[in-house]
């Protein structure tokens, strides 16, 4: 779930593709401003793109309108899409010089466009107040940050988890899994679900191709996923992880590689969604998504933190940014980029329509204004950050450049051994050194 959260996001083309100039942008926050009643100014257009469910879609052009209402001045361009492709877009985007103003950013690929000098540095504006973070937590304001400089804002606060259909648990009379079961429990409840339901129906989706729910074990196992530029994840590690997939996909607890291989992030092609699965991974802030996916909207869902490993070195959940907001280092108006991202996280109005969707929100003031108006399912997500909150450790730092083309050579190594297509050890070999030769480069 990418996630890394995970990550696992869905639906939707790009619905407005519109070109616009992109010139240096001023470094002094003081680009002409549009003022509320737009009398004098200068009109201001922007474009934004952003990844997500078309509930994320429809949340976020919400919000956007009612800026644009407050600020008459200013005009914003939706480009929206959803997960796969959206990073490979915004790559062709940066070097045709020709990226969005406003960049919904994920954490496992700051690092990479920052160095790339691809990211407006958004010091500036915090320190002048144009962007508000003082209710924001710290450890936040750290993660969008690289090499000293504030390169993103965090829309929202989540935690990788277990997503699933708690009415069929009911039904089968499988006890609902707790927050200290184990891969092993999770194995034997995903094997037993399938046998229950017969053919066609699966304890759980395959995400043994998923790099950001691997980290959780390696971390478990007292890892890093990455460490000094390299793989810090051991072939151990790997063998660990691909070992207790073959084994649920010999008793039929998760779906066949030609089930799996026709998933995509998009909430509407999970089988749990379908109705042929009762569990999958996913993000905290996707629950909502998820549930309006669900074939049979009777289905409740709810969440579970990622099992335990046995004899684990240490707690492998963690809280993360659930996406950043970034702004794009050539924008012509780096002033209003960043009064549009104070807008999203800090705006009373803004927070009641974006509600949890992209995680819990990350200004203080936001989450208590919130929390009287919550329904059932954000309640549950809140719930469930708060456990992770006191029951997690430190999110490692952001992935190193070269993360993109990695993470998508463990999808295609977890699909290569789930066909069969070579021994598993010479396949996870041929992956760790072609890992470590893609961050070679990157140094």
């Amino acid at each position: 779930m990418k996630k890394r959260t995970v990550a696992f996001l869905p639906i939707s083309l790009a619905l407005v593709i519109s070109a616009c100039s992109s010139g240096t942008p001023k470094d002094d926050g003081k680009a002409p401003t549009a003022g509320a009643d737009g009398a004098n100014a200068q009109k201001v257009e922007l474009r934004m793109t952003w990844w997500g469910s078309q509930t994320r879609h429809d949340l976020t052009t919400k919000a956007l309108q009612l800026f644009e209402q407050k600020h008459p001045g200013i005009k914003i361009k939706a480009e929206y899409s959803g997960w796969d492709g959206y990073f490979d877009k915004l790559s062709t985007q940066v070097a045709g010089s020709n990226a969005p103003d406003l960049i919904q950013m994920d954490y496992a690929f700051l690092t990479d466009y920052a160095r790339r000098g691809a990211l407006l540095d958004l010091g500036t504006y915090a320190d002048s107040k144009v962007l508000r973070t003082a209710d924001h937590d710290a450890s936040m304001i750290k993660a969008g940050s690289v090499d000293g400089k504030l390169y993103a804002i965090t829309l929202g606060v989540n935690a990788p988890g277990v997503v699933y259909n708690s009415t069929l648990f009911k039904e089968l009379g499988i006890e609902e899994p707790k927050e200290s079961w184990t891969w092993k429990e999770f194995s034997d409840i995903a094997a037993k679900i399938a046998k229950a339901k017969g053919k066609g129906f699966y304890g759980s989706a395959d995400i043994s191709g998923t790099f950001n729910i691997f980290e959780v074990m390696v971390r478990q196992n007292g890892r890093a996923l990455f460490e000094g530029g390299k793989l810090g994840a051991t072939k151990e590690d790997f063998e660990g992880w691909f070992n207790m997939w073959a084994e649920l996909r010999k008793n039929g607890g998760i779906t066949t590689p030609e089930v799996t291989a026709a998933m995509t992030n998009a909430m509407e092609t999970r089988p749990l969604a379908l109705g042929t699965a009762a569990m999958d991974f996913a993000w905290s802030n996707q629950i909502i998504a998820f549930q309006k996916a669900m074939k049979n909207q009777n289905d409740a869902l709810k969440i579970q933190v990622i099992p335990h490993l046995d004899g684990e070195k240490k707690i492998g959940e963690y809280l993360k940014p659930g996406q950043f907001i970034s702004g794009y280092a050539k924008t012509s108006h780096p002033k209003e980029v960043a009064m549009v991202i104070d807008f999203l996280v800090n705006d009373p109005e803004a927070a009641q329509i974006l509600g949890s969707e992209r995680g819990v929100p990350v200004n203080s003031q936001m989450r208590e204004q919130l929390k009287g108006s919550l329904g059932e399912i954000e309640k549950m997500v809140f719930d469930f950050v708060d456990t992770v909150s006191k029951h997690s450790s430190d999110i490692d730092p952001p992935y190193p450049q070269g993360f993109a083309e990695v993470d998508k050579n463990f999808k295609t190594t977890s699909e290569q051994i789930s066909f069969g297509q070579g021994k598993q050890d010479s396949v996870i070999d041929s992956f760790i050194t072609g890992a470590n030769q893609i961050l070679g480069k990157s140094k």
